[in-house]
Order: C-alpha cells, then structure tokens, then sequence
C-alpha cells in the first residue's frame, strides 16, 4: 500500500513535465506547406508583448539570397580543424532546400500577423544511423516534422535529419533563427517510440552562425531580447541591392580563404613575375632591332 501515493507522485510529476514541454512551443496558426520534404508554417510568437513588423513583402529572389548568405562555422579551434578532414565553413541550406523554402517563406511572412513568426523545416531522409548514443527519445508526428514517423517506419530504420528555424521581421531587419541543424534521430523496426533516438540534439554544438556578405548584416544593437547565439539579423533592403557575387554559392564545404599575408606575398609575386617578362621582351626587341638594322661602324679619328 506504501508504494502506491509514491506511484502516483511519480505519475503526475511525469504528466507535468509533458504537459509543460508541450506548452514551451508556439501555437501554431497557419500551415503554408507541407511534405516529406519539410513544413513552412506560422505560429504565435510565445511573448506576447513583442510585436513584429507584419505582414510584409519580400521577392522570392531576396529570400533566396538570404538562404544562401546562412553558414556555419566549425568552433573547435585550430588543433580540432586539423584533426578533422572537413572544412571549417559550410552553408546551412542547399540548391534544393532554397528552392523549396524561398518562395513559401515568402507567402509566410505575407500572412503572419504582428503576434506571429513564420517557422519551417527541412527534413532528410538517409541511411541506418551507426552510433548507439542514447539521447532523449521523441516521435516527430507533428506538423513540424510531417510524415517522419510514418516515412521511418516504412523505411525500417532509416535515419532522419531536420534543419529547421523561424524568422519575423521588425523595423526592416529580417530576424533569421536556426534552431537546429541536421538533427539526426533513428526509428527502429520496432513502433515502440522509446526505441527513437536522438543525436546531437540541435546540430549545433561547437558551431556557430554567420552570414554572407557579412556587410549585409546588423551590428549587434539591433539585436532584441527574443535574439539568441543563433539568430541572424539582415538588413533585407541592403541585400537586394547588392551585387549576386558576394554570395556564398556552392553548396559544398569552403576552403579557409587564404589570409591578407598570403593574398599581399602572392600579389608580390606576380608583379616580380611580369617585370621580369617586360624585361625579356625588351631584350628580345632591342636584339631583333640589331639584326636587321645594323649600325654603321664609327668613321677613324683624323690625325692630329
């Protein structure tokens, strides 16, 4: 009989720390779009004294450049990039993920209210993960994460990574959060939810976010009291007008650019390089003038 009040106890301790981590998400309002692809949805902005600048109208091709501009970089330090094979920088958001979320993100921030952000999701399907790492377990049946409880269960455990963000606009800065990147969980063959594991949590850890063109970017006075270590604040307006060069392109990792001792040593060279091609070409000249325009030999001195 002793155990059965300690029970209970355990039982609604239990339902209250659900009930709570529940409430910790936004409400969701509108869902733009939907697939095994991702979500673009809006949802209510959880402090309900903040109030963005919406609606508002961006062009699909400035969305996509700020997609673009978002990369990571790998904080570990200079003995961690030795010791591992990847780059230090990559972007957040391929070709394909801009495709797909530009032009949504766009309708999102067109529909969302002053109490509201736009929130999105990319999901990736891949193989069985191989680490064992417990972690906190989960089901992603929710809008969030659509489909990925039911696609994982066909696929017989295959693993999931999700990207995924929110962004609002205030006074015309576009406030660009990622939340996580690349979370990696597994589903088993068994439909038991506590075989569901999660590694890394968010995908971030030892990373940090940045954008390209940096001058683009806010100083960090515009940042508010809802921005955290992973928001990006873009002055959207600035961007537009930018030329597309200064955009990080390619998909794949960037090689550490070369640094200003580098750059000035290899100008350096280059210019030694083409004094000493004007010299040969001028020695070539003068000895081609030569031959086929011989001077006459100087006539004698008269005798005194």
């Amino acid at each position: 009989m002793s155990h059965r009040p300690q029970l209970a106890l355990l039982l609604l301790t239990g339902m209250t720390l659900v009930v709570s981590a529940c409430a910790t998400n936004p409400d969701l309002d509108i869902i733009i779009h939907k697939s095994e692809r991702g979500a673009v949805f809006v949802e209510r902005i959880s402090d309900r004294s903040f109030q963005a600048t919406h609606p508002v109208t961006l062009s699909s091709d400035t969305m996509a450049r700020v997609l673009r501009g978002v990369i990571l970089k790998d904080g570990r330090g200079v003995l961690g990039n030795l010791a591992s094979d990847k780059s230090e920088t990559i972007r957040v958001f391929g070709d394909d993920d801009v495709e797909y979320l530009a032009p949504l993100l766009v309708e999102g921030l067109t529909r969302a209210a002053s109490d509201q952000q736009v929130g999105f999701h990319i999901v990736k399907h891949g193989t069985p993960a191989q680490s064992q790492s417990a972690g906190t377990v989960f089901c992603l049946s929710d809008v969030r994460f659509p489909n990925v409880c039911e696609s994982e269960q066909a696929r017989g455990g295959a693993s999931v990574e999700a990207t995924g963000g929110s962004l609002y606009s205030y006074e015309r800065s576009l406030y660009l959060t990622l939340t996580e990147y690349r979370q990696r969980t597994e589903r088993t063959e068994s439909s038991n939810i506590a075989d569901r594991r999660l590694f890394n949590p968010t995908g971030l850890a030892n990373r940090t976010v940045h954008f390209v063109p940096e001058s683009a970017k806010r100083p960090n006075r515009y940042r508010t009291a809802r921005s955290t270590d992973t928001t990006l604040v873009i002055d959207y307006s600035l961007l537009a007008t930018m030329p597309a060069a200064s955009d990080m392109r390619s998909t794949a990792a960037q090689p550490p650019m070369p640094g200003k001792g580098e750059s000035a040593n290899r100008d350096t060279d280059l210019d030694e390089v083409r004094k000493e091609l004007k010299e040969i070409k001028k020695k070539l000249a003068e000895q081609e003038t030569e031959r086929t325009h011989p001077t006459p030999s100087s006539s004698p001195k008269s005798a005194p």
